[in-house]
């Protein structure tokens, strides 16, 4: 197996300036909006991922 070299601070970065070129000429009522709606996304997905990949374990 290969071994994976992650480089979080550079990913990081990118992930940030990507947002700010998206939130940089909105109000900030606007921002707040958009976090929000990124988070109610991200809140609905992972709640599909969860029911989707856990069984129920019986006793």
């Amino acid at each position: 197996m290969a071994h994976q070299k992650i480089k979080a601070v550079e990913m990081t970065r990118k992930i940030r300036d990507r947002i700010y070129e998206q939130v940089k000429d909105l109000s900030p009522a606007e921002q707040l909006a958009f976090f929000r709606e990124g988070a109610r996304r991200m809140n609905a997905k992972a709640a599909t991922l969860v029911k989707t990949k856990r069984k129920p374990v019986h006793a």
